[in-house]
């Protein structure tokens, strides 16, 4: 009776951590993590010292290497292809690669206190006053770009 009630739980508590990835939430994992170690419990209380600890060693071999099943062959499945992500992002989609070229100018579109938004070669672009308020509609010129961080200062206008 107790070797039934072990198996049907590791089962149970296998099939509930694999529904995990198709119904967030870690209740079904909780309740297969419950599972799996009451399947210990009844192994200890069933049969001892012993065959409970294996028990538990036989589980965390078998939790690890399902884990690193799981990550290999799930992906192929046709389910697997509909969660993941298909193609990556190119890295000249990416805003780090947008270069602004120092020495281009461009106008204030918002308050520059120390930061805002510009237009730069067509192009809003939010950035950062060197020093001091620059009001929207001045001009603006790039001092340096240091990733996405883009340093303006102030063009004097005619008096």
């Amino acid at each position: 009776m107790i070797g039934q009630a072990i198996i049907v739980l590791g089962i149970v508590g296998f099939l509930l951590l694999a529904a995990e990835v198709f119904v967030p939430g870690m209740v079904l994992g909780v309740l297969g993590g419950l599972c799996l170690a009451a399947c210990v419990a009844l192994c200890y209380v069933g049969y001892g010292p012993l065959l409970g600890t294996l028990s538990f060693a036989a589980l965390a071999v078998l939790l690890i290497a399902g884990f690193f099943l799981w990550l290999n062959i799930f992906p192929g499945t046709p389910i697997g292809k509909k969660l993941l992500l298909k193609s990556a992002l190119r890295p000249d989609n990416s805003a780090v690669t947008a270069r602004i070229i120092p020495g281009a100018t461009g106008e204030a579109l918002t308050p520059l206190r120390p930061a805002g938004t510009a237009l730069i070669s067509g192009r809003r672009v939010d950035v950062v006053a060197e020093s001091g308020l620059i009001e929207p509609g001045e001009k603006i010129e790039v001092v340096l770009q240091d990733g996405l961080r883009v340093v303006v200062r102030g063009i004097p206008g005619p008096a």
